[in-house]
């Protein structure tokens, strides 16, 4: 994973708001204990949609990501961005 992202997770989102689904509202919580393991990590947040990059980058850094190691952009596979979900990503 040196250097390069690495798909780890996709966020969905209900229809046409900017909620995120029930099922992917404990998420955060979880990347943010994985990033408290490996210490050199960062995130990657990927979408279409800013709004919900937004949304998504928020709910990390309220579960105790630190916003520095959250970049956001078009760091994924261009051929799998989708309007309805973000994609997270690491790297080392």
């Amino acid at each position: 994973m040196n250097g390069t992202w690495t798909g780890y997770w996709e966020y969905t989102f209900d229809g046409d708001s900017n909620e995120i689904v029930y099922s992917d509202r404990g998420n955060a919580g979880d990347i943010a204990r994985y990033l408290d393991q490996n210490q050199s990590y960062r995130i990657g947040l990927d979408g279409a949609d800013r709004t919900r990059v937004a949304v998504i980058r928020d709910a990390l850094v309220k579960a105790g990501v630190p916003s520095y190691k959250i970049q956001t952009g078009a760091l994924g596979d261009p051929q799998l961005r989708a309007y309805g979900r973000v994609e997270v990503l690491v790297r080392n």
